[in-house]
């Protein structure tokens, strides 16, 4: 009797993730190149820019303990409003990930992020880490 061996197909997306915030760049630089799980959407990016970052020395904002922290409320399933962030596909249509943070994204899609961004016209103040931790961790 032979064992059925068994294949696992891991599909990956490339995505490109450009952020706009001096410190960060100055440790992974503004445009990440990511290799991301099939199923990803922009949170799954934005973890994966904090694995960078953290492997490069940690989160340069006193303020925050991550990327992700800075600019997404996991309570409520939200961008900060002072957080910009757009998504473009292949094509250069614009996805709605504003409205659907973990919206499923497709092959070859660009997000831009500007963790702070120019025209503020109200600023939300970021969760308590702990309680980001334990939103995060459903």
């Amino acid at each position: 009797m032979t064992t059925a061996k068994l294949k696992l197909e891991i599909r990956m997306k490339k995505i490109k993730l450009v952020i706009h915030e001096p410190l960060i760049n100055k440790i992974i630089g503004n445009e990440l190149n990511l290799l991301l799980d099939d199923k990803t959407n922009v949170v799954d990016a934005i973890n994966e820019a904090d694995r960078l970052i953290n492997n490069k020395g940690g989160f340069p904002l006193p303020d925050y303990k991550s990327l992700l922290h800075m600019v997404y409320n996991p309570v409520e399933n939200r961008f900060y409003k002072q957080a910009a962030v757009t998504a473009y596909n292949e094509q250069n249509q614009m996805l709605n990930v504003r409205d659907n943070a973990k919206k499923e994204l497709p092959e070859e899609t660009t997000i831009i992020l500007i963790p702070t961004g120019g025209c503020i016209s109200e600023w939300e103040e970021a969760l308590d880490y702990k309680k980001f931790l334990k939103a995060t961790s459903r």
